[in-house]
């Protein structure tokens, strides 16, 4: 059977998780033999640029933006999309004869089911996750509130009427089928890291360091991403104090788009070295060229009872360029791979003494097993065994 799909994200085009996951996935899926027809679809609510619409057209998918109204209450923005876009969708299905939808997570999950209840086309939902118990556990939702509410109900709409389900993480498909949902139902498929673009550079690394005017001895640890909400927020400048107390040369580069205003006043109130601290917020494509100019990594999530299903796309592109990692307890499944398979350590309260362990790591074997754990191969082997 030839497959007609229709694709479906929730981030802005521009967003670096629609870069990181949903191009990488949209490539995988163009190069499976029966996929006759790809169109890609998303929420928008800013004019996308250039370079990501060159992007679309480079992987040879069609592409249609929702865009959303922007109206001035958040909430009533979400009752628009949820009500508007599902007709877009099912518009979009008619025009381009789909017999088969994918949504990338929960939130566009939740438009797949809403947009096939009358017409009965099949969905998947990839990157399922609990995203509700998310929100709420982020502190951005009450377990009160219509936004909790409603995604709660469809989530469960989606375990009962999708045709697969696809989790990041072994832990979640666990507690699925705790839950009664069917084991051949559900597939685990962790978020993937494209290896062509992101790896392990040594010239590359040193280029950057000049740019960056830090010493080529000193020793970087890099930290990706944003604080609050699902991380860490001012606990992970007590983590980044412990790394200045134990590196002689320590600088700590952060790639992220917080306000400066705020890390300073962190970066104050710790007491941190700000000569040998780096903030910068890059384009997707020119971040692997930041990841190579460290030696080590953090990922620091708030440990609670939905982290363990979570498989942070960035821990994969660090392995990929050949970094270990100090994660945080009870973290996805990297909570199980992590020292087992020697890629880092977790975070505990009792042993604070990682940051001078970090040079007995092997590069090689962390980009090797970084590979086997978080390469394109398990999404494209789950893909054609659901597609066929």
């Amino acid at each position: 059977m030839s497959n007609r799909i229709l694709f479906i994200g929730y981030w802005n085009l521009d967003d670096g998780l629609t870069h990181s996951t949903i191009f990488l996935h949209l490539k995988i899926l163009k190069e499976i033999p029966n996929v006759e027809y790809l169109h890609f679809v998303n929420t928008q609510r800013e004019k996308p640029t250039k370079n990501s619409l060159d992007k679309i057209k480079f992987l040879g998918v069609d592409y249609s933006p929702l865009y959303s109204k922007n109206l001035p209450f958040n909430f009533l923005n979400k009752i628009y999309d949820f009500i508007h876009f599902p007709k877009l969708i099912k518009e979009l299905c008619l025009k381009h004869n789909i017999n088969l939808i994918i949504s990338r997570g929960a939130p566009a999950g939740s438009l797949a089911y809403l947009a096939t209840k009358e017409n009965k086309i099949p969905f998947i939902v990839e990157s399922f996750e609990p995203h509700a118990d998310y929100m709420k556990a982020a502190g951005e939702w009450k377990s009160y509130g219509l936004k909790y509410l409603f995604q709660k109900y469809w989530e469960k709409q989606q375990k009962k009427y999708s045709k697969a389900i696809i989790t990041v993480a072994e832990n979640y498909r666990s507690r699925l089928i705790v839950e009664g949902i069917l084991k051949d139902k559900i597939f685990v498929v962790p978020c993937a890291v494209d290896q062509n673009i992101f790896f392990k550079d040594k010239n590359l690394g040193e280029e950057m360091k000049l740019k960056l005017k830090i010493p080529y001895e000193a020793t970087v640890g890099v930290y990706a991403g944003k604080f609050g909400g699902l991380y860490l927020k001012q606990e992970a400048f007590q983590i980044f104090k412990e790394a200045f107390n134990q590196i002689k040369d320590f600088h700590l580069l952060l790639l992220t788009n917080t306000d400066s205003s705020w890390l300073n006043e962190m970066i104050q109130q710790y007491r941190l070295p700000s000569n040998r601290i780096h903030f910068k917020f890059v384009p997707y494509n020119e971040v692997n060229n930041y990841l190579n100019i460290a030696d080590f990594a953090f990922a620091l999530y708030k440990s609670n009872h939905v982290s363990q299903f979570l498989s942070p796309v960035k821990i994969g592109e660090y392995w990929a360029c050949g970094l270990p990692v100090l994660i945080t307890p009870n973290l996805g499944d990297e909570m199980h791979w992590i020292e087992e398979e020697e890629l880092g350590f977790i975070k505990e309260k009792k042993d604070s003494n990682y940051f001078k362990k970090f040079t007995d790591f092997s590069v090689s074997n962390i980009i090797n097993k970084g590979k086997s754990l978080r390469g394109m191969a398990k999404v494209s082997q789950v893909y054609n065994q659901i597609l066929n």
